[in-house]
């Protein structure tokens, strides 16, 4: 064979060597392999019940009278301590019905998150048939009892306006005169005060917030200062259910509510709100 012959054959050698290696680079071992990818949103979902009751459960706090506070924290601690039971601490003092000034609610996550909880009001019209007994003045800074019922318009929530009264009374107040018509209360009162208890497994019912007002829980901006409700310290974690986080709303009329407030009613929804534990994260009535 000439060297012209084997030099065209070489050439050839190297290039069916070169094709094949580079051929050899698209041909590594590889594999792939397909799963399921599912994404599912998870729930936020609470429910709020009286202990043990139903959900929508109604809180009613009966026979309310000005107070202090170390006695009304008193009577509570002492009601809530015999919860359960048929019996109450005003057995045999006098009352008639008894008083009822806390009452209990149980908080569950029935949904698949955990959350952060804030207690808030909305007030609510009376019922058409909502009515009060009617008290007038009795000449003498007292009140007497006319014997009629007039609607109720949640008088007991509100400030009471005696500088109108006053103008309306201008030569002073007589026996008989409509002084504590709805038409003289105003506002959000500053004399129906809130306390938060909390049931505890080891240490049993202890306070947790003992000065709430009505302003905060309506949300009722103070001097530019917003009120957001009263949020819980706790998270509560999915599938916690109510024997986990029981709380006790108490209610009592401040010790300087004067004859304005007596016999009168006051309605709210009491709203318990949710949100996710995540920065950032805001309740219903925020966004």
């Amino acid at each position: 064979m000439s060297a012209k012959r084997k030099l065209a054959m070489s050439g050839v050698a190297i290039l069916v060597v070169l094709t094949l290696v580079a051929g050899a680079t698209m041909a590594w071992f590889t594999d792939t392999e397909k799963v399921n990818a599912n994404f599912k949103a998870g729930i936020l979902d609470i429910s709020v019940s009286d202990d043990d009751a139903a959900d929508g459960t109604e809180l009613t706090f009966e026979n309310m009278r000005p107070m202090t506070y170390e006695a009304f924290e008193k009577e509570a601690l002492e009601t809530l301590a015999m919860s359960g039971t048929t019996s109450s601490p005003y057995d045999g003092e006098g009352y008639d019905p008894n008083p009822v000034y806390v009452q209990q609610f149980a908080i569950s996550n029935v949904g698949t998150l955990p959350v952060k909880v804030k207690l808030t009001f909305e007030e609510a019209d009376p019922a058409a048939d909502d009515t009060i007994k009617k008290i007038v003045s009795n000449g003498n800074g007292g009140i007497r009892q006319t014997g009629e019922t007039v609607a109720c318009n949640n008088e007991l929530g509100k400030w009471y306006d005696a500088d109108a009264v006053a103008n309306a009374y201008p030569d002073g107040v007589e026996a008989g005169d409509d002084i504590y018509n709805a038409e003289f209360y105003k506002g959000v009162s500053t004399k129906l005060h809130f306390v938060l208890f909390e049931k505890d497994a080891e240490e049993g019912w202890k306070t947790v917030n003992d000065d709430i007002s009505l302003k905060k829980l309506l949300q009722v901006s103070v001097d530019g200062q917003d009120n957001n409700g009263v949020e819980l310290s706790d998270i509560i974690p999915a599938g916690a259910d109510a024997g986990d986080n029981t709380y006790a709303l108490g209610a009592y009329l401040d010790q300087d509510a004067g004859n304005e407030y007596q016999g009168k009613e006051y309605h709210v929804n009491f709203t318990v709100n949710a949100k996710q534990v995540d920065e950032g994260a805001t309740y219903a009535d925020e966004a």
